[in-house]
């Protein structure tokens, strides 16, 4: 059983195709990554501070023109709904 940061690691396989697979090793190498999995976590924390980043944006931007008082359960809803359509068209975007 392998542990990071104190808590139990998960193993997780990808399968890249040998131009991603190049790329990635050459980039772990220009970055002085110390293993493929370290590349990989610094890549997926920086796609959750991403997310996170953006979300934030999303929520101050809605702030900047919002009534005052607390949203109503239907314009929370919406708020939500709304999020979850933008964070779905920059999926695809990203695909594209």
């Amino acid at each position: 059983m392998h542990y990071f940061g104190g808590m139990k690691a998960v193993t997780i396989n990808i399968s890249l195709n040998p131009e991603l697979a190049d790329f990635a090793r050459s980039d772990s190498k220009a970055h002085a990554f110390d293993s493929m999995s370290e590349y990989m976590r610094d890549l997926i924390r920086s796609r959750r501070q991403e997310q996170i980043n953006q979300d934030v944006a999303f929520w101050e931007k809605g702030m900047k023109n919002a009534p005052l008082g607390d949203p109503s359960e239907e314009e929370m809803a919406e708020i939500v709904k709304t999020q979850h359509r933008l964070r779905a068209e920059r999926k695809r975007a990203r695909r594209s």
